[in-house]
């Protein structure tokens, strides 16, 4: 077996048997290899490629695979590091204790883990860990396939103290002891080198990480020349001239990124490189380093062309849909009253499924699909942990595109909404290292990212499961290339209006109040930036809260209905209940 060894993150690539770790052992400065083991196979790609990205090669599990723990700091990974002890031995592998430096590392015999060699190796080994738990603790990416990990007894050159492993007897007293005396007992511990004991090995396997192999269809098996919609598509895969192949090759791959998984973008893609290699070569490297480019550029957003694009538009034609999408004027939106009179008894001969959030407070206020509600507030109001509550009773299948908080403070409270459960039971609940409560939440897809308004209809229109619901918090969070923040507000507001339209969704956006509204009161024209908030929506919502004189605390909002554009009304006063509000 071979390992790649590397002196620091940059002088990296030196390939040696894997029995020979321990001659890398003991070097006081930055030194690192490969977490997981290759064969002859990493020498010659490297060799060929000068680079280890896009190796496709098999590897092997390590006699001791390594999980990384770290933290905001070393104390904090200390009380990470009780929690991943804690369900190793729940799950019955015994484990070993290193000190990184800065954080922890945690040793497990290979004998733990049921495996065989295979290119795809590292993917079944984070699934099955993060199945079992382990990488709600740990850092998942120590599973890359190429992941380099510190070596023992070598110096962390942040800390300027060794990696070293705590031996059994120490792990106790370094766990229990305070933050003060923790801090000096690793300072003292692992300011030298440390004699390294192996690890204990595992009677039966825990971990099942062998590869299940999938028939993955062949190109020709891959619908993606769909002559109906995309015909710039179709033609830019029949290949492209010499000079253009480049910028052909990221558009067909940025369109590929958002239909199929990863592995099958490269497949076609390599496809596509070896029919337009026949004339004159298209690197491989190349076109590696363009499908990357769709994942990571743009921030991590990747690329999306429209048909304004000229190399889409070079190839584009009338029946393509990108053609008709763009923004022009259609005779299909002019309509004669016959057909206007059509569409009103198509409406009525449908059994259309409004959603009622009249229906929780028992008023009558149903929203229809297509229709956008505006929520305006103050900030601090609770206007998310609204939402938040009728995405719970409503559950429809939703799109919550959520900019304010972090994935851990809204999944909290969905959990706790959804079980009644107050922060001492949650708490309780995952300090035993539980979960099985992602089932409940099937409905759900929650977004993270701030994205410009148009980039929401391009997910969702990649969504194998479209959503009935769209939740954003807020509008003034969106990305905008316009400096004005009325123009931001009023594009955004438009975006939304026609998205609900097009994809005949709810859509329920908070809005942030202007400055006078705090003063006098909100009416129809209290949304800050722009009149156009109001003038867009299709439903207003005012949210008032109230709060406790002694403690400041928000105990009740008002919540009542400023514009409607059909006869239904809505007037509430909710009181707040940890975090339900009902």
């Amino acid at each position: 077996m071979i390992k790649e060894f590397a002196f620091g993150l940059s002088n990296r690539h030196h390939f040696q048997d894997a029995d020979d770790i321990e001659g890398w052992e003991g070097i006081e400065n930055d030194t690192f290899c490969s977490l997981y083991d290759y064969d002859e196979d990493v020498k010659n790609y490297y060799s060929d490629n000068k680079s280890l990205s896009g190796f496709d090669g098999k590897i092997y599990i390590p006699n001791e695979f390594l999980l990384d723990v770290d933290g905001e700091n070393t104390p904090d990974a200390r009380d990470k590091l009780g929690g991943l002890l804690e369900l190793l031995k729940q799950l019955d592998v015994p484990s070993k204790v290193y000190f990184s430096g800065t954080g922890f590392h945690v040793g497990i015999h290979q004998s733990a883990f049921k495996w065989e060699a295979h290119k795809d190796l590292h993917i079944a080994v984070k699934k099955e860990l993060t199945d079992k738990g382990i990488f709600n603790i740990a850092d998942p990416s120590v599973t890359d396939k190429t992941r380099i990990i510190r070596i023992n007894n070598t110096r962390n050159s942040k800390s300027g103290l060794f990696k070293v492993q705590i031996k059994d007897e120490f792990v106790d007293k370094m766990m229990n002891c305070d933050e003060e005396d923790f801090k000096e007992f690793i300072k003292n511990y692992a300011s030298e080198q440390k004699e390294v004991e192996p690890v204990d090995p595992v009677d039966n396997p825990v971990f099942n990480v062998m590869v299940k192999e999938v028939s993955k269809p062949k190109v020709s098996q891959v619908e993606i020349h769909d002559s109906a919609h995309h015909t710039c598509i179709q033609k830019m895969m029949e290949g492209a001239p010499r000079g253009k192949r480049h910028m052909v090759a990221l558009r067909i791959a940025s369109y590929l990124r958002w239909r199929f998984p990863e592995d099958i973008v490269y497949m076609i893609m390599e496809n596509w490189r070896q029919k337009v290699s026949i004339e004159s070569p298209f690197k491989e490297e190349e076109m590696i380093n363009i499908i990357k480019g769709c994942y990571t550029g743009h921030g991590g957003q990747g690329y999306t062309y429209g048909w304004d694009d000229p190399i889409i538009k070079f190839y584009c034609d009338s029946t393509c849909k990108l053609h008709r999408g763009r923004k022009s004027l259609r005779t299909e939106t002019v309509m004669s009253a016959s057909a206007m009179e059509k569409e009103l008894i198509e409406f009525y001969a449908k059994d259309h499924d409004p959603i009622n959030i009249g229906h929780l407070y028992g008023q009558d206020f149903p929203i229809y699909p297509g229709e956008v509600v505006i929520i305006q507030a103050p900030p601090a109001s609770m206007k998310t942990m609204l939402l938040q509550n009728w995405i719970v009773a409503l559950k429809k299948p939703t799109y919550f595109i959520e900019m304010e908080m972090s994935p851990r403070q809204i999944w909290s409270r969905f959990v706790m909404i959804e079980n009644k459960w107050t922060h001492e039971q949650l708490e309780q609940h995952y300090s035993q290292l539980q979960n099985g409560q992602e089932d409940k939440f099937d409905y759900l897809t929650v977004d993270y990212s701030s994205p410009y308004p148009s980039d929401i209809e391009k997910k969702i229109s990649m969504m194998e499961n479209k959503p009935e619901l769209v939740v954003v918090d807020h509008m003034g969070l969106f990305k905008s290339k316009r400096q004005d923040n009325n123009m931001k507000v009023e594009e955004a507001s438009q975006a939304l209006m026609e998205l609900a339209v097009k994809y005949n969704v709810v859509v329920f956006a908070v809005s942030e109040i202007s400055k006078s509204a705090f003063k006098e009161g909100m009416d129809i024209s209290s949304s800050r930036g722009s009149f156009r908030v109001a003038y867009n929506a299709n439903k207003l919502l005012s949210l008032t809260p109230y709060r406790n004189k002694e403690t400041n605390l928000i105990e009740m909002i008002h919540v009542k209905s400023d514009k409607n554009r059909e006869k239904e009304f809505l007037n509430v006063r909710l009181n707040v209940n940890n975090v339900r509000i009902e």
